[in-house]
């Protein structure tokens, strides 16, 4: 659904925003889109100012609703850097994470993107607040704040992830550890008309298959249309492997999944 965004100087811009989307993914959007630093906005509606931490659904936003967006000056940066924006560009990370069975994961990012971006993309395959997350390259950690070009990483450089003690320590006992196993994906189920997406909770350790018995069960209740003659998921223009995670495919907070008619064969 698309957002209208009201600034205090320039003309109102629009943006599409996801239903499960949080406030700090909505500011990306504007950052990417129109080059405000995430640091430097406040989002305002219906008078009150939005959380980071919040989604759409929470903060009630619908189609065409407008957010007033403050802008804070930014006096540590000279002026002429402002009105120059550095080249997009593409790298691919070597994750190194202690906990995953492979020995590294790639992940794409661009170099403009902040360690802070990395962490919760990091975050997305791997359920570890963020916060928790020490990323270093070549023994040294990186900051938050700092773009992955202000590091001069490139294509194939290694990241090593570090994982600090929770806070709470052990009092969140087994409670604690299956919570941070079983991380919660909402997603969005686009059906094969296109005409309909169709909200879905899952966990990011569930098979794809498991998605088919949930939208079996939504079907139900929904009255969406489904295909009787077999079917298969399409994310990122890619076809799903029924048997492998969400979490094996990338699957990110807030995401659309595809229903195809049809089957998937192994060869000719």
């Amino acid at each position: 659904m698309d957002v209208i965004f009201e600034t205090q100087k320039d003309r109102p811009f629009s943006i599409e925003v996801g239903f499960f989307d949080t406030v700090l993914e909505i500011k990306e959007k504007v950052q990417k889109y129109q080059g405000i630093p995430i640091p430097s906005q406040t989002l305002v509606f219906n008078g009150q100012v939005l959380q980071d931490e919040r989604d759409v659904k929470f903060c009630e936003i619908l189609q065409n609703s407008r957010i007033q967006i403050l802008v804070a000056p930014e006096p540590d940066k000279p002026q002429a850097n402002i009105e120059q924006s550095s080249p997009s560009k593409k790298i691919q990370l070597n994750i190194n994470i202690p906990s995953s069975s492979k020995a590294s994961v790639p992940l794409e990012m661009d170099v403009n993107d902040t360690v802070l971006r990395l962490k919760e993309k990091i975050h997305e395959m791997e359920p570890v607040p963020v916060n928790r997350l020490v990323v270093q390259s070549s023994g040294s950690e990186l900051q938050d704040h700092r773009s992955l070009r202000d590091y001069e990483l490139m294509d194939n450089s290694e990241i090593d992830v570090n994982i600090k003690p929770s806070p709470t320590g052990s009092g969140t006992g087994s409670a604690g550890a299956a919570t941070t196993g079983s991380k919660r994906l909402k997603l969005m189920v686009l059906t094969t008309c296109g005409t309909k997406k169709i909200p879905v909770e899952v966990n990011a350790s569930d098979n794809v298959g498991e998605l088919r018995k949930e939208l079996q069960k939504l079907h139900q209740r929904l009255q969406f249309h489904l295909p009787q003659e077999g079917y298969f998921f399409i994310y990122k223009q890619n076809v799903m492997d029924d048997d492998r995670s969400f979490r094996w495919h990338q699957v990110a907070q807030g995401e659309t999944i595809e229903i195809f008619n049809g089957s998937v064969t192994g060869g000719s």
